[in-house]
């Protein structure tokens, strides 16, 4: 038998033990430039909301006002075709190279659909 088992921690055990809060997410900054023109509108959310650690974009939206959920929510679903169109387009094809606007769009997308 192994003695080298790794440790199986809940969701709240990970977050007190890796810092894994709302609090400690990153902030980013993302070049409108990379992102299709008809979104462009949206960047201020995806900076916001395009957290990519699950645990810590949960936590945000745990921890933010149903409002603020609820108009995220409406956003996301009022472009669905347009994220559609660039999210499931040429650049998801390229794994390896996806750009930070690419990743915290999607990010975004995962909270407004509550992953």
């Amino acid at each position: 038998m192994d003695d080298n088992r790794n440790e199986l921690l809940s969701v709240e055990a990970m977050r007190k033990k890796y810092g894994l809060v709302a609090e400690n997410r990153q902030y980013i900054k993302l070049d409108k430039d990379k992102v299709p023109v008809a979104l462009r509108h949206l960047i201020p959310y995806a900076e916001l909301w395009g957290v990519s650690d699950d645990l810590i974009r949960q936590d945000m939206i745990n921890k933010a006002p149903i409002e603020a959920v609820e108009e995220l929510k409406s956003i996301v679903k009022d472009h669905e075709d347009l994220l559609d169109e660039w999210l499931a387009g040429p650049e998801s094809e390229n794994l390896n190279n996806l750009s930070d606007e690419y990743l915290a769009f999607s990010a975004m997308r995962m909270a407004a659909d509550g992953f």
